[in-house]
């Protein structure tokens, strides 16, 4: 019965939330026949969530940990400004090849900057409150490094987007089994311990932390 009411209530969110570009659509559809896991990318939802939280910060440079095949950062570069500037890192060729053929596509994929590599490298190189925004959704044990090095690269009042801090739900085990969920429940009580930044984690999706640098 939970379960049922659980979809039924995905359902309505998602009809009541507006659509994002066909271009999203058609690399939802191409990542799944390529990969199998389109699963992995934010869907519609959490993708105009994170739009809406763009447009109203004002936020201009943007930082992503973790591109995939480039969905998550096509509906932020959709957000910002013509002068706005995302940076986005990734690990894995493969995915990235995808992504910057879709950024190529897109009217805002000039706004993108793609950094093939480790994301803790790439972030380490930029400077102290350089940046508006930082989305952080790529391998849950180094979610504290990234939540770290985040902080020091955000301006006073930039905001921190985490996706995936219910781990599929496994957090909530009695006993933590899985490698990942162990490491977003250590990350979840990093941020909440954090006195630096105020906080609110939410249910959305596969559960999200929104963490604002004081």
């Amino acid at each position: 019965m939970e379960a049922e009411i659980a979809k039924i209530v995905e359902d309505y969110v998602d009809a009541h939330t507006d659509r994002v570009s066909h271009l999203l659509e058609e690399l939802t559809a191409e990542t799944e026949k390529i990969t199998g896991r389109s699963r992995w990318s934010i869907g519609k939802v959490e993708g105009k969530l994170l739009q809406m939280l763009i447009k109203i910060s004002n936020a201009r440079r943007v930082v992503e940990v973790g591109t995939f095949t480039g969905y998550s950062a096509l509906v932020m570069a959709e957000a910002l400004p013509e002068d706005g500037i995302l940076t986005t890192c990734e690990n894995s060729r493969e995915f990235a090849e995808i992504a910057l053929r879709y950024f190529a596509k897109s009217p805002h994929g000039k706004k993108i900057q793609l950094k093939l590599g480790p994301a803790l490298q790439s972030l380490k190189a930029m400077p102290d409150n350089s940046q508006d925004f930082v989305f952080i959704d790529a391998d849950k044990p180094s979610y504290g490094r990234y939540f770290d090095e985040a902080l020091r690269i955000l301006r006073s009042g930039g905001i921190i987007f985490v996706d995936n801090v219910f781990w599929r739900f496994k957090i909530f085990k009695k006993k933590i089994t899985n490698e990942n969920a162990r490491a977003i429940a250590a990350f979840n009580e990093k941020v909440r311990r954090e006195t630096r930044a105020e906080k609110v984690m939410l249910s959305v999706r596969d559960g999200v932390y929104l963490i604002r640098k004081i």
